[in-house]
């Protein structure tokens, strides 16, 4: 039988890999080299708008549920979440700066993507951290 906590941990997982696969496709999208800007920025966008916020919403809140109904066990007991709390919160801020991004060449308001491949390579970077805490629990 399942329960509330694995079915929390389960779509926090999936909500995770969907949401990090598809912003760092936004990325992909942005700095590649077919078509102009602005219609890369509408693809990206269009990624970003249908996939990457609604698993972001999904990875979040069920993240933030499970925390929330053990908080004694993640944030006292074991201290493997405080290095992998500041990694998620980097990546959800380069979640934001790469829709932005897109945002912008959608409008035609820039030509570039910019530093979206640094920014991508960083998120993923991060991302695995905060994958490597949860997983191995370090510190324990």
């Amino acid at each position: 039988m399942l329960t509330l906590n694995t079915v929390l941990i389960w779509l926090h997982v999936v909500g995770n890999i969907t949401w990090i696969g598809a912003i760092l496709a936004v990325a992909a999208v942005l700095t590649g080299a077919a078509g102009d800007a602005r219609t890369r920025g509408e693809i990206g966008l269009r990624v970003y708008n249908h996939l990457a916020v609604p698993a972001f919403i999904v990875s979040f809140v069920c993240g933030a549920t499970r925390l929330a109904l053990d908080t004694s066990y993640y944030l006292v007991q074991s201290h493997w979440m405080h290095p992998k709390l500041p990694a998620a919160l980097v990546v959800i801020g380069l979640h934001h700066v790469l829709g932005a991004r897109a945002r912008k060449m959608a409008q035609g308001k820039v030509q570039e993507a910019g530093p979206a491949a640094k920014i991508a390579a960083v998120l993923a970077l991060m991302a695995a951290a905060a994958a490597f805490f949860a997983i191995v629990k370090l510190p324990r």
